[in-house]
């Protein structure tokens, strides 16, 4: 389960906003140790309108081509679009270097990424790649596109709420088959214990009636006459 959580701060005119999204195991929810944070986002306003704070990516390579940087940065233009649709959109430079780091067609999926959300570029000539550096041109917040979840159709919201009452009532379950299943081995062992003490108490109450008939038949074989026996 992918949880994303945002907090806005800043009195009007340095308004923020930051993000943060984090994978974690759905039977172990309110574990902080069974979550990892996949992605961090942030922006805002000062003397214009900063969207990425230089940082928009997916830390886990397997978690990446899933929309989820998509996702996140859509909340950060529909957010900029709201508290900033007038201030002008402070230029989002795509370095050169990213070449080396990310691979050529990683450079065509960070073009795309951007057009997504109504951002143009005016790249550099002469560069080892055409997209591999420029810097975004003037536009304003309201010119930002943001999407509904409709653009993202591989993930599912769920209500918060919701699910964290599912998910209480499936641990509470969870937990109840554990008692349940604790409990019957525990009566199993009593009973085996119970059966083992049984066998002692019989092997204790036959212990004296073998004794005794040991002790008569010692005594019939020393002294056979007395007993009217000719052996």
């Amino acid at each position: 389960m992918l949880a994303i959580g945002t907090q806005e701060s800043g009195d009007t005119g340095r308004e923020r906003i930051d993000l943060v999204a984090f994978r974690v195991e759905t039977d172990r929810f309110g574990d902080s140790s069974a979550r990892e944070e996949v992605c961090s986002m942030s922006a805002h306003r000062s003397f214009g309108l900063t969207l990425t704070n230089g940082f928009v990516i997916v830390e886990q390579e397997s978690l990446r081509s899933l929309n989820i940087g998509s996702l996140c940065f859509n909340e950060i233009v529909k957010w900029a679009r709201r508290v900033a649709p007038d201030d002008h959109v402070m230029p989002i430079r795509l370095l050169g270097s990213h070449v080396g780091a990310y691979g050529r067609r990683n450079l065509e999926r960070r073009h795309r990424f951007y057009q997504r959300f109504g951002l143009t570029f005016e790249f550099e000539s002469g560069d080892v790649h055409p997209l591999a550096s420029g810097e975004s041109k003037d536009m304003v917040g309201r010119d930002l596109i943001s999407h509904s979840m409709a653009k993202f159709p591989n993930i599912v919201e769920v209500d918060l709420l919701a699910t964290l009452q599912s998910l209480a009532m499936a641990r509470e379950e969870l937990e109840d088959d554990v008692r349940g299943l604790k409990g019957g081995i525990a009566s199993l062992l009593a009973e085996r214990r119970r059966r083992s003490d049984v066998v002692m108490r019989v092997a204790r109450l036959l212990r004296l009636p073998v004794m005794v008939a040991v002790l008569a038949v010692g005594a019939i074989l020393a002294r056979p006459g007395h007993f009217g026996l000719h052996l």
